[in-house]
């Protein structure tokens, strides 16, 4: 029973992880947005299965180096509270690192999502019909909230605005 207790409190622990990165990073939730899109956006394509795993694991690989990229910043944050220029190195790079899976991300984007008649019938799709254009508008709200106000600022010492 204790294994299923600490594997129970380990998923906890992620969740919370996640959670938090949702909350307070604004670039988290720009790649869940993306993802969304791309992952809709992919359903006027044929793709294979290999395709699907390709897109998924880059949307994956893109949010979790983000994550990393958090973690990082927070335990930099805590170590090194005032300015230092070792810090600055360290966020810099795990900066780096989150653009580089990005453009590798647009990369495979492109290649994937390239096909120009497909992109027209997209376009199509909600040019000619003012109930998908008014759900892509209204979905578009959404996100810019998401994105937008959906968090809250860390300041330096990991804590919000509110002290809490």
């Amino acid at each position: 029973m204790e294994f299923f207790k600490k594997l129970l409190n380990s998923f906890r622990y992620a969740a919370n992880g996640i959670f938090f990165c949702i909350n307070h990073e604004t670039n988290i939730r720009i790649h869940i947005v993306a993802t969304i899109c791309v992952l809709f956006l992919s359903a006027f394509y044929e793709f294979t299965k290999e395709q699907y795993i390709l897109l998924i694991l880059t949307c994956l690989i893109v949010i979790c180096t983000e994550m990393i990229n958090t973690a990082i910043e927070v335990v930099i944050d805590k170590m090194s509270p005032g300015y230092s220029p070792l810090a600055k190195i360290g966020k810099d790079i795990a900066a780096g690192a989150v653009f580089l899976s990005s453009v590798a991300a647009v990369v495979i984007g492109v290649i994937l999502f390239g096909d120009i008649e497909k992109l027209k019938m997209v376009f199509r799709f909600f040019a000619e019909d003012i109930g998908n254009l008014a759900m892509l508008l209204g979905v578009a709200c959404i996100f810019y909230l998401f994105i937008a106000k959906g968090g809250r600022k860390r300041n330096i010492k990991g804590k919000n605005k509110n002290g809490n």
